[in-house]
């Protein structure tokens, strides 16, 4: 078997990929609809690009803080399932 801290890092990091794919294509592949209409609105681009950043930011935090939430209360239901 795998050790649990190996296999909870690994899990860390699988659960983050979308959040950090989709990351990765704002602005360039994407136009993400907040800051569109903004700039629409009239905004700066400028201030409009600080709000979707800090957008995106609490996004990947929260996906963050879920997975680790989830992999610290779920700790005790793997290591009983991992002892024979």
């Amino acid at each position: 078997g795998v050790d649990y801290t190996e296999a909870r890092n690994t899990a860390l990091r699988a659960a983050l990929i979308p959040i950090t794919n989709s990351l990765f294509a704002v602005g360039l592949v994407s136009l993400p609809g907040m800051m569109t209409g903004q700039i629409l609105s009239g905004v700066s681009p400028l201030i409009a690009v600080r709000y979707q950043i800090m957008v995106m930011c609490m996004a990947f935090g929260s996906a963050g803080i879920s997975v680790a939430l989830f992999l610290v209360l779920v700790k005790t239901n793997f290591l009983r399932v991992e002892k024979p």
